[in-house]
C-alpha cells in the first residue's frame, strides 16, 4: 500500500499539548483554505511504501508516547487505518488532525478504537455555509469539489460522531485579520459549539494565523492579529464555553481564565 507522504517531525511537543509525539504529515486535501500555511502539502503526489512510514514511527517510539496524523488532510488516506493499527501495536496514543470533511473515516477509526483524540478545525460557524465556503476556498479553486452546504454537513457529522463517543476533543479556529475571526464570528462559532456539543470537557482554541505564509497571495500583506487581540476574542468565546485557549507565536498557548 502506498502513502501520499509529506514528512515527519520525529519529536513534537506542539502537535498534542502535554505529550511528546511523532507527527506524520500527509499530502492532499479536499479544501483550499486561502490562509493555509501547509499549502506545499496540498498538491503533487509523493507516494511512499507503507513500511517506510511505519519505520518513521518505529524510530521515534523510544522518545514519544503518541503519534499524530496531520497534513494536508490525513483522513483522505486509505493508509490511515493500517498506520493507526501499527501505532496501537506500538502502544502509542493516536491523535488525528482533521478538517472534518471525512466523517466516514472518522466513524471507522472510532469503531475500531484506533484514535484517542481528535483535533478538529471549525473554520467558521457551521450554520453559515456561505462563510464556510469562503474560508475553505469554494468557488476559488477547482480542487474544491463539494458545495459549501456539503462541507458544513460533513463537518457537523464529524463533530456529532466524535461528540457521541466520548473521546478527547480539541476544536480550533485559525484567525486572519479582515478575513475570518471577527468578534461576531467568534461568538457565532462558540455559541454553535455550546448549543450542539454535549462534551463539556472539550477545548476550544483560537489560533493566530500567520498571513505571510498564506496560500492566497493577497492575504500575505495583512497584519497578524496580536496576542492581546486574540485574548479579547478568547474572552468572547469563554462566555459560551468552559475551556478556551489562545495560541500565538509570541506567548504560546494560554488559558482564558474565568476572571473576565
Amino acid at each position: 500500500m502506498k502513502v501520499n507522504y509529506a514528512g515527519t517531525v520525529s519529536l513534537s511537543t506542539v502537535d498534542w499539548r502535554g505529550r511528546a509525539a511523532v507527527a506524520i504529515f500527509f499530502r492532499g486535501c479536499p479544501l483550499r483554505c486561502p490562509y493555509c500555511q501547509n499549502h506545499p502539502y496540498l498538491q503533487g503526489p509523493n507516494p511512499v511504501e507503507l513500511d517506510f512510514v511505519k519505520e518513521q514511527i518505529r524510530k521515534s517510539k523510544p522518545f514519544v508516547s503518541a503519534v499524530v496524523f496531520s497534513g494536508g488532510e490525513p483522513l483522505i488516506q486509505d493508509a490511515i487505518v493500517p498506520l493507526a493499527e501499527f501505532a496501537r501495536e506500538m502502544r502509542l496514543a493516536i491523535g488525528i488532525h482533521t478538517n472534518g470533511c471525512c466523517p466516514e473515516m472518522v466513524s471507522e477509526l472510532v469503531k475500531q478504537k484506533l484514535v484517542d483524540k481528535f483535533f478538529i478545525d471549525i473554520k467558521a460557524p457551521p450554520d453559515d455555509p456561505k462563510l464556510y465556503g469562503k474560508v475553505t476556498g469554494c468557488g476559488e479553486s477547482e480542487a474544491v469539489k463539494e458545495a459549501p452546504e456539503q462541507i458544513t454537513a460533513s463537518v457537523i457529522k464529524t463533530l456529532e460522531i466524535v461528540d457521541s463517543c466520548g473521546l478527547e476533543m480539541e476544536l480550533r479556529t485559525t484567525l486572519i485579520r479582515d478575513f475570518i475571526g471577527s468578534p461576531q464570528e467568534i461568538a457565532s462559532i462558540a455559541a454553535w459549539i455550546s448549543k450542539h456539543m454535549k462534551n463539556r470537557e472539550l477545548t476550544y482554541v483560537l489560533q493566530q494565523g500567520i498571513p505571510e505564509y498564506s496560500l492566497q497571495e493577497d492575504l500575505r500583506k495583512l497584519r497578524v492579529l496580536e496576542r492581546d487581540e486574540l485574548y479579547e476574542l478568547g474572552k468572547i468565546a469563554k462566555s459560551f464555553l468552559e475551556n478556551v485557549r489562545i495560541r500565538t507565536k509570541e506567548s504560546g498557548e494560554e488559558v482564558i481564565s474565568d476572571s473576565l
